[in-house]
């Protein structure tokens, strides 16, 4: 295994692992009982900080010239990431779940499409083919879901998946802007906007400390994890990666609250998986190339 593969490989695990991250939303706001702007407020608010902490640890107390250095590329991505967080909880009030992960499951096809526009990055026949097998085990996952949900949104879930495609290919192209700034920038931008529509103080003891546990293991860490990963591995792969999400959501709801998964979701779920999988084991047995 050459250092090439090696890389590509962290990258895998990387990006996976955020999916895992990102996968106990379903987890947290079943056992927080706030509405969903004030665990937007709240997630953003803790994310941040967790990412301020990191700021001022790697940059050594200088915090204020890690975020002035950030330079326009740099604000741009903070604040297509802090859109992909508000848009993602928009859609879920303004249409059907069922519409916002269909929709959102085409977001291979459209970093593929982007990076070929912006990095001229063709996406494998593999990665296609995957990222069609996933989509269509979410379609099976969300088999007698509700779907025509208003068309603002839909809008606005489509928004959310191309802010996610565009983040995964910034990240790809701009390897060297500072990270961490970043995503406090994000978190707070998320946290600022949810702020004129919640009541952040009405919280209990409890749910203040699971919002602040959200914020820090599903919010930052996955952000964090999606970011340092998504800048080893094709665009489009990576957000193939993410479609773990879906699958592993229902499941870890089912192990803490009981609520059992349909066989749908467990169908479709093992479609995603069988996808992702088939994938990673069909790039590992591609004949690595002689070196000149």
């Amino acid at each position: 295994m050459n250092g090439g593969d090696g890389q590509r490989y962290l990258g895998w695990i990387l990006v996976s692992l955020s999916a895992v991250a990102w996968s106990t939303a379903g987890f947290f706001t079943r056992l927080i009982g706030e509405d969903v702007w004030t665990m937007l407020f709240w997630r953003g608010f803790f994310g941040g900080c967790a990412f301020a902490v990191m700021v001022a640890v790697h940059h050594r107390g200088k915090s204020l010239e890690a975020y002035w250095k950030l330079g326009p590329m740099g604000l741009l991505l903070a604040v297509i990431c802090g859109l992909g967080m508000i848009t993602f909880i928009g859609s879920l009030m303004l249409t059907t779940v069922a519409d916002v992960y269909v929709i959102y499951a085409t977001v291979p096809f459209i970093t593929a499409g982007v990076a070929w526009l912006i990095l001229k990055e063709r996406a494998s026949w593999s990665v296609l083919a995957a990222s069609a097998l996933a989509l269509a085990g979410v379609v099976v996952m969300l088999t007698g879901a509700v779907y025509g949900g208003i068309l603002f949104g839909q809008f606005v879930a489509l928004l959310m998946t191309l802010s996610m495609a565009l983040m995964a290919v910034i990240l790809r192209w701009k390897r060297d802007i500072a990270i961490l700034p970043v995503l406090g920038l994000s978190s707070w931008t998320a946290a600022f906007v949810a702020f004129w529509f919640c009541d952040p103080l009405d919280v209990s003891s409890f749910d203040l400390i699971m919002l602040a546990l959200f914020g820090v293991t599903q919010s930052a860490l996955g952000l964090l994890l999606f970011s340092l990963g998504s800048r080893m591995i094709p665009a489009a792969e990576a957000t193939l990666l993410t479609a773990l999400d879906v699958p592993l959501a229902p499941l870890w709801v089912w192990l803490a609250f009981g609520e059992v998964p349909s066989v749908y979701t467990l169908a479709g779920g093992l479609i995603v998986l069988t996808a992702v999988a088939g994938h990673i084991w069909f790039e590992m047995r591609k004949p690595q190339a002689m070196p000149a």
